[in-house]
């Protein structure tokens, strides 16, 4: 699942009630925000290691490490992946919480450095680290395993794509040389939390150059001057949970508790951490009153040079994230209708130019269970009987008399992509087969070069994932084969002291103790391919039927609309991947899924990384988040938005025809290629993915539009682009593509997917 930690979020009553840097995680502690806690969650503490605390989020870790001369400090992940040498003078930092007490920090040896503690101090020993199995990387962090092997440069380009240049260094961006875009209406677009903002940003015509190339919304704005940026531009999210207290506690003060509106009172005085929002309580008018008050909460920012808080947000982007709270059943239907008239009171209170991101739910609630695992089993009768009215989750009456955005099922990259390298088993040279006749993947480890990072691509799960515990009583957490007991055929089984102290495999699927499940990523990476472009397909096709009353995904909705939220780097410690450590997605990664998205017909993309909210920001050549980072992903992102959106510059999403050559999840059974286009003024902006084929491996496509043929030859797996010239007047049915699969089958289809599978091939 995708996951957002509690701790990196903005309380709103801190940003309303104090002027000073909103991400300290001090700060607002005071104000009741309890942080997760990741104090007992070490993999290497020991007699060589003192967890002290952490900084700015709770994955951060600090800890004091014993070297030969004595403790230094370092950072580093909970599975201790990687750590960083940090100065003394980081304990000072506002956002450094201190969690052990009885440590004393004057042990510490290490001296003061740059940036208040976030440079290597110039006396750490580096010398000892290999000899704890380390080794530097490029970044300059110390790595565990496999990470400074040989690695094999990924080339640069996308086929058809604009023409870009990537960053030259660390911690610098040049936006100057994408031209400028006027973003069509009906599509937003956004560089969410985590995205790349500088304090000296050029400016064009007086605002934000990235407001003029291509970006719609942006993070941190409120960190520069108000006269270089609009409301409408402003992009902020939070956990829904939190929001409602700050609402309630605003309604009670208003004395709006009781009688029409049921329980108020008793969500306004929950504590800011507690997930089980009593909702049962209310009454409709209730949960419709309690949405127009998370406006009111969130109506208004401010900005560097004026803290009133007086700047509109009615025409913004608000990301509301809700996966943990408790699920009841209530007045107005179930946890999702609740949801529903959240978003009817918002609206109203708003009015029609807010956009409302639902992150974290689906549209629908079969793929998950059905398909996501299964999809080789699955016949067409079950994918049909996907397509049903009772599957759509988004259906009650708070839903439908509003407006909104929800996020595509498909989830975040678990493995880069695997562009330019081997994916299949290769015996005597040739690609090698199983019992069935299935090609085998490749299944080692190896190393890839994405923009100039190495990036590890594994063949079994990490060791921290393989044996992943949890006490569910204490919520402690354990990673590692030393809490195990290895049998001879690999399984393991947990060692009994431990599983006295109340520990169990891990919950969320995250535990794979049983060499029998273990799968190689090369394998994971064309199913995680796959998944994305079914997600977005079955949800279309959901929105679709909830709005128009039919299934059909030829023309843009205009209420309910999809929209993706696109990490460019992979989401570790979960199923589809084998690491814990956060990876580069790569250049043809970051073209897909904005493909995928905008040319199937969703309406908005936002970008997600690792991160924090600013109050302030640095110049350009200095880090951002606390450490050097190279943005050569959001280039590629903003050139991928601008190879679709240039050509469509002055029109609108409604005025468009979306063409699609694939069928969800049918496609993935039968190694089909990936296509969706957008039809409009005699051009067919089209794109092709086939994951299945090998590196280097050729495949031929007829693709016929109307009365005329194009022959389109792909090499590999890799993302191709076309800007192609067509008859005018044509209808979905009347684009065709046809070519023969990696397995021999014959595939003809047409441009229109509905609910009907055979509606779609010829």
């Amino acid at each position: 699942m995708k996951k957002i930690l509690a701790a990196s979020l903005i309380p709103l009553s801190l940003i309303l009630a104090l002027n000073t840097d909103f991400y300290r995680v001090k700060e607002y502690a005071k104000h009741g925000f309890s942080p997760v806690n990741h104090f007992r969650e070490s993999v290497i503490q020991d007699n060589s290691e003192v967890i002290l605390g952490f900084w700015d989020i709770p994955d951060r870790i600090l800890a004091a490490r014993k070297f030969k001369n004595g403790y230094y400090l370092v950072q580093r992940d909970a599975a201790a992946t990687y750590m960083v040498p940090r100065g003394k003078n980081l304990l000072n930092d506002p956002r450094t919480v201190i969690q052990n007490k009885s440590f004393q920090l004057a042990q510490i040896k290490s001296g003061d450095s740059q940036l208040g503690g976030l440079y290597p101090p110039a006396n750490f020993p580096a010398a000892e680290m290999p000899g704890l199995g380390y080794q530097q990387n490029e970044e300059g962090e110390w790595v565990r395993g496999t990470a400074a092997a040989k690695a094999v440069p990924v080339p640069a380009g996308i086929s058809g794509s604009v023409s870009y240049a990537l960053p030259k260094g660390n911690n610098t961006t040049d936006w100057e040389q994408f031209a400028s875009l006027e973003v069509p209406e009906g599509i937003t677009h956004v560089g969410g939390y985590g995205f790349p903002l500088y304090k000296n940003e050029k400016l064009q015509n007086g605002k934000v150059n990235l407001l003029a190339k291509g970006f719609t919304n942006v993070v941190n704005l409120g960190a520069l001057p108000r006269k270089t940026w609009d409301g409408r531009n402003s992009y902020y999210f939070n956990q829904l949970y939190y929001l409602l207290k700050v609402a309630a506690r605003d309604m009670v003060k208003e004395g709006k508790t009781g009688g029409k509106y049921g329980d108020i009172a008793t969500i306004a005085r929950l504590e800011n951490d507690n997930t089980n929002i009593p909702y049962n309580r209310l009454t409709v008018e209730g949960a419709k009153e309690l949405g127009r008050y998370l406006f009111r909460s969130a109506c208004c920012a401010n900005s560097i040079d004026d803290q009133r808080y007086t700047v509109p947000l009615n025409e913004s982007v608000i990301m509301l994230d809700e996966e943990s709270m408790t699920q009841y059943e209530w007045a107005g239907g179930n946890s999702y209708a609740f949801l529903g008239y959240l978003n009817q009171g918002m609206m109203e209170a708003a009015g029609p130019s807010y956009r409302i991101f639902w992150y974290a739910q689906p549209v629908q609630k079969w793929s998950l269970a059905s398909a996501y695992q299964s999809v080789a089993q699955l016949s067409e009768k079950e994918i049909e009987g996907a397509f049903n009215e009772r599957n759509i989750l988004m259906n009650s009456a708070g839903w439908k008399n509003s407006t909104w955005y929800v996020d595509a099922s498909g989830a975040y990259s678990k493995v880069p992509f695997l562009s330019h390298t081997d994916i299949y088993e290769k015996i005597n040279g040739k690609i090698a087969t199983d019992k069935i006749g299935k090609r085998k993947y490749r299944n080692e480890n190896f190393n890839l070069k994405i923009y100039n990072r190495t990036t590890p691509v594994l063949a079994t799960p990490d060791e921290n994932i393989r044996y992943a515990l949890n006490n569910s009583k204490t919520g402690e957490q354990l990673f590692g084969r030393q809490y195990v007991d290895i049998a001879p055929d690999g399984s393991a089984t947990i060692k009994r002291e431990i599983a006295r102290k109340g520990f169990n495999w891990n919950e969320n699927g995250l535990a794979r103790p049983y060499p029998q499940y273990w799968e190689p990523e090369t394998g994971m990476w064309v199913e995680g391919i796959y998944r994305r472009a079914d997600g977005i397909m079955y949800d279309l096709l959901m929105l679709a039927r909830l709005e128009k009353g039919k299934w059909d995904i030829s023309r843009a909705n205009v209420k309910y609309k999809l929209y993706g939220e696109h990490r460019p780097q992979t989401e570790p410690w979960t199923f589809g991947g084998n690491s814990t450590e956060v990876r580069e997605v790569g250049e043809s990664q970051i073209f897909y899924d904005t493909f995928m998205l905008l040319l199937s017909g969703g309406q908005a993309l936002s970008s997600w990384d690792d991160g924090s909210f600013r109050t302030e920001l640095p110049d350009k050549s200095q880090p951002l988040y606390g450490k050097d980072d190279y943005w050569g992903r959001y280039h590629s992102k903003l050139a991928a938005v601008q190879t679709v959106l240039k050509p469509l510059e002055g029109s609108k999403s409604t005025d468009w025809t979306y063409i699609h050559f694939y069928y969800p999840f049918w496609g993935r059974k039968n190694s089909e290629v990936i296509s969706s286009g957008i039809y409009y003024k005699g051009k067919l902006y089209v794109f092709f993915l086939n994951p299945t084929l090998e590196n280097q491996e050729a495949q031929e496509l007829t693709l016929t539009a109307g009365n005329r043929t194009y022959r389109i030859s792909l090499t590999g797996h890799e993302v191709y682009y076309k800007a192609l010239d067509v008859p005018a007047g044509l209808d979905p049915v009347d684009f065709k593509l046809a070519y023969t699969t990696i397995y021999g089958r014959k595939v003809k289809v047409n441009g229109r997917v509905t609910n009907k599978i055979s509606e779609h091939y010829e």
